[in-house]
């Protein structure tokens, strides 16, 4: 008798210690670091831009989320060193540092499932 998960194909991680030859995985790793070193957000982003029309269907709703979390994140980062004077600038800078490690964070979790980011996320966290 042969069990059901004998014939299924094993499923290559979508998370994985080659950080180079996972570019999802890169660009929000990337993310994280630009909180550090801003340009390696920059870096990623433009990844995620090169890459967003190749790789598989799960990849792509990916590079999808994080060009969105990225443009969504820089709106919120100008408007907070716009109001920085004010305390709703200091507020909304804390407020898109959560935001971010969120949204990055789930990423992370879903891509490491093999799960694709749905598409109407918007402004959530993911």
């Amino acid at each position: 008798m042969s069990n059901a998960n004998d014939t299924a194909p094993a499923r290559p991680p979508l998370i994985s210690g080659d950080i180079l030859g996972n570019i999802p995985q890169l660009v929000y790793l990337l993310y994280f670091i630009g909180f550090v070193f801003h340009p390696a957000a920059l870096v990623g982003v433009v990844l995620a831009f090169v890459n967003r029309n190749e790789g598989t269907p799960v990849e792509r709703s990916h590079y999808e989320f994080q060009i969105s979390t990225f443009w969504r994140g820089f709106v919120m980062l100008a408007a907070s060193i716009i109001l920085a004077f004010f305390v709703v600038g200091w507020l909304l800078l804390v407020f898109w540092m959560i935001w971010t490690i969120v949204r990055s964070a789930k990423g992370l979790s879903n891509l490491s499932r093999g799960q694709p980011m749905r598409e109407d996320i918007g402004w959530g966290f993911g």
